[in-house]
């Protein structure tokens, strides 16, 4: 979360900076509003147990002189009441300042553009081969390498074939973290509490988008579980104070639990609540381990095969820093994405992502995209597709290549002291202060549009996908994958 003083004596700049992100200024002065509604009170408390003392003095006194204390008493009655229910007015206005402090994103860095820089059409990679690249789906098809899961629903997948070469990209990319960039490898575990997803700011906004693991009610017919009320969105109509957070309604527990969309949140609250030696920093960590979301079901060519799903493998790193570190290990973990990317012989670019499309805890993020030669470019149909004109993808020779798309593979992220604001997580500098620490990390990088883009820019004419040589040692003889009956590779 954003500091409280920080909003408290700047609002004009917050609103500013926020602005870029395409956030009104109500929210800030929201925030305003209710810290200034909580100070005034504070006042009025003091005062308050000010003119307690001195009631409790006057009985004492009264008491000594034997005199009738029954008034005194009466009037510390009353103030004691003013107190409780000016305390319980306080308490309700921190937890809606609280809330609305909560809900702001993190203040987007100087350098991060307002918005998307446009990258000429020139500049996207030739197709070199004399064929017209095949899409990755038809390639995962035609060598076995992955199929639907029935078992699961859509928008899951079956490695068979490809589960060896999932596993390679892995632990290729551990090593590379681990032995080259001075990472620590750890894994988390499925679940994640929802204290954890508020502490890494993936709670509230992106609720919607995980999955809620509800427990099996005892009271309920036959042992089924009721319906989580953490999924509740209040209406207008039911009973709670105007600007409280739908998520203050539902307080964390250790049964309220989601399955972990990455592991950022384990990473992000691996410290919480602690003051770390600045000598210890930076620590550099590295975690391979599924992805699972509600990601938007999309049909057509562009969706086919590994552009959108559910539950995917990535491998994250996350940094605790302190601030003077954190822009130059930011720039350590592109590199490390980037000499993975080289090494795997993909093509990619490098992209800073607008104000606007950062994500709630960010206030900087470097995305990489590596190039799909099969597919369509971006918002436009496959060949085949109902509304499609096969002119506008692959021109007037119909053996011409699609015009290919880039697809995001890695995005790492300076956080600043936005996370660890929210999980308490500190740092003790030579002179003994006790400092927020800042933290980076994200995807670096990610499976699926990673194989995607390896198949179509590997693939030959004969239908055989050739695997690049720094996987040899991983894979072997399987570097490359060709046309088999038993969907092996």
């Amino acid at each position: 979360m954003l500091d409280l003083a920080m909003v408290r004596t700047e609002p004009e700049r917050v609103i500013a900076a926020l602005a870029r992100r395409g956030l009104g200024p109500e929210a800030v002065r929201e925030v305003v509003r209710f810290d200034a509604r909580w100070t005034d009170r504070q006042e009025v408390r003091e005062a308050l147990r000010h003119r307690r003392r001195r009631v409790s003095e006057e009985v004492a006194r009264a008491k000594d002189e034997a005199r009738d204390t029954s008034a005194f008493e009466e009037m510390g009655r009353r103030v004691g009441d003013e107190l409780a229910a000016l305390e319980t007015e306080m308490g309700g206005l921190e937890a809606r300042r609280k809330a609305a402090l909560d809900a702001l994103p993190n203040l987007p860095a100087t350098d991060t553009p307002d918005q998307v820089a446009k990258v000429p059409a020139a500049g996207t990679p030739a197709w070199q081969k004399p064929f017209a690249p095949l899409h990755h789906a038809d390639l995962l098809e035609m060598l076995g390498l992955a199929q639907a899961a029935a078992s699961a629903g859509r928008g899951f997948l079956i490695w068979r074939g490809g589960a060896r070469l999932v596993r390679a990209l892995t632990n290729f990319m551990l090593d590379v973290h681990t032995r080259e960039f001075g990472c620590a490898e750890v894994r988390g575990p499925a679940l994640a509490t929802r204290a954890a997803l508020t502490g890494s700011a993936h709670l509230p906004l992106l609720e919607g988008k995980m999955y809620a693991v509800t427990e099996p009610d005892s009271r309920a017919p036959g042992g089924m579980p009721t319906p989580p009320l953490r999924g509740h969105v209040p209406a207008a109509s039911d009973s709670m104070p105007t600007g409280t957070a739908p998520w203050a309604c539902h307080p964390p527990s250790e049964n309220d639990l989601f399955l972990a969309p990455r592991a950022e949140p384990h990473l992000a609250n691996l410290f919480a609540g602690e003051i770390l030696e600045a000598s210890r920093l930076p620590i550099r960590l590295a975690s391979a381990g599924p992805a699972l979301r509600r990601e938007a079901s999309g049909g057509g060519a562009a969706g086919r095969g590994l552009v959108r799903l559910h539950q995917f493998d990535t491998v994250e790193l996350y940094v605790f820093a302190v601030p003077d570190q954190a822009e130059e290990e930011l720039a350590r973990a592109v590199r490390a994405a980037e000499t993975i990317l080289a090494r795997l012989e993909v093509p990619h670019r490098r992209r800073l992502r607008p104000a606007p499309d950062l994500s709630r805890a960010a206030a900087k993020t470097i995305n990489l995209e590596v190039w799909a030669p099969g597919m369509p470019a971006a918002g436009e149909k496959g060949p085949g597709e109902k509304g499609s004109d096969p002119l506008s993808v692959q021109g007037s020779d119909p053996f011409s290549p699609p015009r290919g798309r880039w697809l995001p593979v890695a995005a790492l992220s300076s956080f600043t002291d936005y996370q660890a604001r929210r999980t308490d997580t500190r740092y003790r500098d030579a002179g003994g202060r006790v400092r927020l620490v800042h933290t980076l990390g994200g995807a670096a990088v990610a499976l699926p549009h990673l194989v995607a883009a390896m198949l179509e820019n590997g693939q030959e004419a004969d239908g055989s996908v050739r695997l690049p040589a720094a996987l040899k040692s991983y894979l072997g003889d399987a570097t490359i994958l060709r046309l088999r009956q038993d969907g092996a590779t």
